[in-house]
């Protein structure tokens, strides 16, 4: 099955990072918004509707987001699926256009964090998970041991991931953190879950991103003729229930998403020339590429400590320096890897531009459930 690409009109984001109280969640929205309007001169008027992902913003932030921005009295949905959320709100409106419902959708990813969230991220409270104490970061812990066990990979294999993402922030210059560390540093920074530390966890975070979508006629109607990046279409799936202990990182749940993305877009994993990744752990980055087939199972962590998904490398994951350095406000992370999908086709990227990028997947998962092997996970498959 093959839906209308969504034409990206227009993206715009605010850097990442901590905000005072002061700095609302509709503040941070309404500036990435009239960016992403100001990028493809869109006035707000031609806005058809609003989607809108977050996690912590209330049941109507979208539409106070909409208040703000001008363009009350519109329909206006929001989007709660944990990580995946701002992917889902584009996965809604990607839907909206396919069916010409809307001509022009703006869809905005945001969170504020740093006033809501503290210490590490947990499960909804009323999951089995979260009462017995879990943590996601005990979780990737777990998975980290489990790899290094089954696949004789070392602890400086799985530390390479956050020593890259951070070289390639440096280029960014909407990255929370924008300087590059060292194996040394990784290796020897403060404990979180062994063999985990500071430097394997992505941080809390403020930030937003929004993205212009248009359909053909949506394109006329602002005046835009030149060739822009498409969404060829967004896969949605959630975790399956599992029985017995099974391979911890069999991340069986990626192979789904993955074979979505590929059966709505038309694209096969052998035609990416990039990958933003869900690295909200060091380990995650390694298992979910693996999941989807795009590295070999077990071989991920050798690979990228060889350079493999480095810019440069065979596949380059993470130019925007992912979720460890980019930062990870959780509902506006969907629509950030957008974004940077979109400067990267469009080749202005700059320092972190990979070269002759054409094609791009970027993957969010979001969430646990208990008894399953994940919450909700998006895989958006975009193209030149």
């Amino acid at each position: 099955m093959t839906l209308a690409p969504a034409h990206v009109a227009g993206v715009g984001m605010v850097r990442f990072g901590k905000y005072p109280a002061d700095v609302t969640l509709e503040h941070l929205a309404v500036g990435a918004a009239r960016r992403a309007l100001g990028d493809a001169g869109a006035p707000r008027t031609a806005v058809d509707g609003l989607y809108v992902g977050h996690v912590f913003g209330g049941p109507v932030a979208g539409q106070r987001i909409a208040a703000r921005l001008g363009i009350d009295g519109l329909p206006v949905s929001n989007h709660e699926n944990y990580c995946a959320s701002g992917a889902t709100a584009l996965r809604e409106a990607w839907v909206a256009l396919a069916a010409g419902l809307h001509d022009v959708v703006l869809v905005v990813g945001v969170e504020k964090m740093t006033d809501r969230v503290a210490g590490g991220v947990r499960p909804d409270p009323g999951d089995l998970d979260a009462a017995v104490g879990y943590v996601m970061a005990a979780g990737h812990a777990m998975s980290a041991r489990r790899y290094m066990a089954d696949h004789g990979a070392t602890r400086e294999q799985v530390a390479a991931v956050a020593v890259k993402n951070h070289a390639h922030s440096v280029h960014n210059p909407y990255a929370q953190y924008q300087r590059p560390i060292t194996l040394e540093q990784v290796l020897g920074a403060r404990p979180i879950a062994e063999p985990l530390g500071l430097l394997d966890c992505s941080p809390i975070s403020d930030g937003a991103a929004a993205v212009l979508l248009a359909g053909p006629a949506g394109l006329r109607r602002l005046g835009i003729d030149d060739p822009v990046p498409r969404v060829l279409g967004v896969g949605l799936v959630s975790g399956s229930v599992q029985s017995g202990t099974g391979d911890l990182n069999a991340e069986e749940v990626s192979r789904r998403a993955g074979a979505e993305a590929w059966k709505l877009s038309g694209v096969g994993p052998e035609d990416l020339d990039l990958v933003e990744m869900h690295d909200c752990f060091t380990i995650a980055e390694i298992v979910r590429l693996e999941g989807l087939g795009l590295l070999p199972h077990g071989g991920g962590a050798a690979l990228t400590a060889e350079g493999h998904t480095t810019l440069g490398g065979r596949l380059p994951v993470n130019p925007s320096g992912g979720l460890l350095s980019r930062g990870h406000p959780v509902g506006a992370t969907g629509a950030a890897q957008v974004c940077e999908l979109t400067w990267q086709l469009r080749g202005v990227a700059g320092g972190r531009q990979v070269d002759g990028a054409r094609t791009g997947l970027a993957y969010c998962k979001g969430g646990t459930v208990n008894g399953t092997d994940g919450g909700s996970v998006t895989t958006v498959v975009m193209a030149r």
